[in-house]
């Protein structure tokens, strides 16, 4: 099969319900967490098909979008029920386990080989801090669309979690980081620097947050530093981080940044797209 059409994509749907069914769990702490990955998992489909029709893709490259946004995090929830932790630290990379997922059950089988192999790269390099030097100009696009849908949507579940009423917390959720003061020297002049946090730098939450906010130089498309801009989403990391010289420097670098997009790198990043968007083109 070289096309993924309406009819296939549900029957993916279908398989993805299906196999969440598996995580089913009496304690609901647990039962929690797999629902948030779920709902993660389904409002990144809805921003990668806003991102794409907005970019001007045609049916074809919006099913095949949704496709890669359907499976990126499918090794969330053994990964969870194996380890009880999404610290990829403290168990394993979660997108080379959800390549695993797929290859296990089967679940590419019917399509085209060399079109499976291309939806395992961009599922395998959506969590990386960077994509990979020498990949096709289709894999970039589409995996450069996956990590900007990706991004928005944790933004929204981590500023959501950051500003709760309930004051209940979620050690998922922060990666059973410690709460404790200061932001990493190596976390600081990443971003100061315009450049993405290494995650092996983490030390607490400040420093977590931190790279939250650093993920907005790998913005790569319009439309994505739009709702980015539109939801306020660095404005209210900012807003829970502990006042400081540091952070006021953070806020000034960003700032500069989201205000003068095309002056800085995200301009080269946001305009390159690959012209020829059918399926038989990815092949």
């Amino acid at each position: 099969m070289t096309r993924i059409d309406i009819e296939t994509m549900q029957s993916f749907k279908d398989w993805f319900h299906e196999y969440l069914m598996t995580f089913s769990h009496s304690q609901k702490d647990v039962q929690k967490n797999i629902l948030l990955k779920k709902m993660h998992t389904m409002r990144v489909c809805e921003e990668i098909i806003t991102i794409g029709s907005t970019l001007g893709l045609g049916e074809e490259a919006l099913i095949f979008s949704e496709l890669t946004a359907l499976f990126h995090d499918i090794g969330r929830f053994e990964q969870y029920a194996r380890y009880n932790t999404f610290a990829d630290y403290k168990s394993e990379n979660h997108a080379e386990l959800s390549v695993k997922i797929l290859k296990k059950n089967n679940v590419l089988n019917g399509l085209n080989p060399s079109l499976t192999d291309l939806i395992y790269r961009i599922v395998s390099y959506h969590n990386r801090a960077c994509l990979p030097d020498g990949e096709t100009d289709q894999c970039l696009f589409f995996s450069k669309l996956l990590r900007d849908a990706d991004k928005l949507d944790i933004w929204k579940v981590l500023t959501d979690y950051y500003l709760r009423q309930d004051g209940v917390s979620n050690r998922a959720i922060e990666l059973e980081l410690p709460d404790t003061p200061g932001i990493s020297d190596k976390v600081y002049d990443a971003v100061i620097n315009k450049e993405i946090v290494d995650s092996h730098h983490i030390r607490n939450l400040n420093d977590f947050k931190v790279l939250q906010i650093g993920w907005i130089f790998d913005i790569n498309f319009k439309p994505a530093l739009d709702a980015v801009i539109s939801r306020h989403y660095i404005e209210l990391i900012c807003s829970v981080l502990p006042a400081s010289e540091r952070v006021d420097s953070i806020k000034a670098v960003v700032r500069h940044y989201i205000e003068n997009p095309f002056v800085d790198e995200f301009a080269s990043r946001a305009h390159d797209i690959p012209g020829d968007f059918t399926m038989t083109a990815l092949l």
